[in-house]
This record gives C-alpha cells, structure tokens and sequence, in this order.
C-alpha cells in the first residue's frame, strides 16, 4: 500500500504517523512518501534574490517541516521516501498523488472553530476536490471551549427560536 503523507512544520500534520504504524504492526506492506509544500515567494523578493538562496531557504524549511515524521517513521522501521514540492499545497499534493500512483492520502489536521473553517478552507477539502484518490483526514488537538459551548448553544438557540416560530 503506497501512502501519501503530507506534512507542514504543526503538531497536527503528525496525526497519521500512529495510524500508519498500526498498519505497519498489523502486516500491511506500507510504503509512505513524506510530503512537504513550499510556497512560491512573491515575484518581489524573486526578482531581488538569487536562485540558489531561493532554493536554499525552501530546503532548510522543507527539511524542518519533515523532521519529526522522518524521525517517526524511521524509528518504527516504516519505509519511506521524503519529498519536497513548490506551489501551492492542495495543488501539488494531489498532482503529487496521481504522479506517484498512490493508494491513499492521509492528512493530519488541527481543530479549529466552525466559523474559521468558512473563513479559510482547508487544504484537505483543496485536495478532495482535485483527486479521485482516497483522502483519509485525521484531526489532533482538543476542541476549544468556543467549539465545546458556544456553538452547541448557538445552535440550541437557533433550534428554539425555529420551534417557538411555529
């Protein structure tokens, strides 16, 4: 089974290394590439820097971001492949998909309030919408209180409102 697993430099992207390595235990032939986006700098700070710094700070960052899951999967003896890619993340990670022929995408992601998820899609959702491969999404972190109450509230309200309107 060949899986895609992008990572940035949060906590989050980490969330599927515990799920990959369960199915490393469970005999499933898992062979991962660890993937890292770098954004394109803006054409201002290209056109007044050179290349090879362009390329330089892309790769410290990219080797920064893909630190932790190396370290992981190699302590568990997953075999893996480490990848880095310019552009933008949804973007490359699906092309990256569909070029490596993988079976899956697994993506780690953090919990955030509902109304920031309107205000900023996701990458994972970036992704769903430009592939046809499998995206397996895995949330890490504790909801905040503004998720634990205030929306559920809101909702109770809105839901009370509605049958009172009747």
């Amino acid at each position: 089974m060949k899986i895609l697993l992008p990572v940035d430099s949060s906590h989050a992207a980490l969330a599927p290394i515990a799920h990959v390595e369960a199915l490393a235990r469970a005999g499933v032939d898992a062979a991962v590439i660890v993937l890292n986006v770098q954004p394109r700098f803006h054409r201002h700070i290209s056109q007044f820097s050179a290349r090879a710094a362009r390329d330089g700070v892309r790769t410290e960052r990219s080797r920064a971001a893909m630190a932790r899951a190396i370290e992981a999967l190699s302590l568990k003896n997953v075999p893996f492949r480490a990848l880095t890619e310019i552009g933008r993340p949804a973007e490359r990670i699906a092309a990256v998909a569909e070029r490596e022929r993988v079976d899956e995408i697994m993506m780690g992601v953090g919990r955030h309030p509902e109304w920031l998820r309107w205000l900023n899609p996701s990458i994972a959702h970036g992704v769903m919408a430009r592939t046809d491969i499998p995206v397996t999404v895995l949330a890490r972190g504790k909801p905040g209180v503004l998720e634990r109450y205030a929306v559920p509230a809101g909702v109770a309200g809105l839901a009370a409102l509605l049958i009172a309107g009747e």
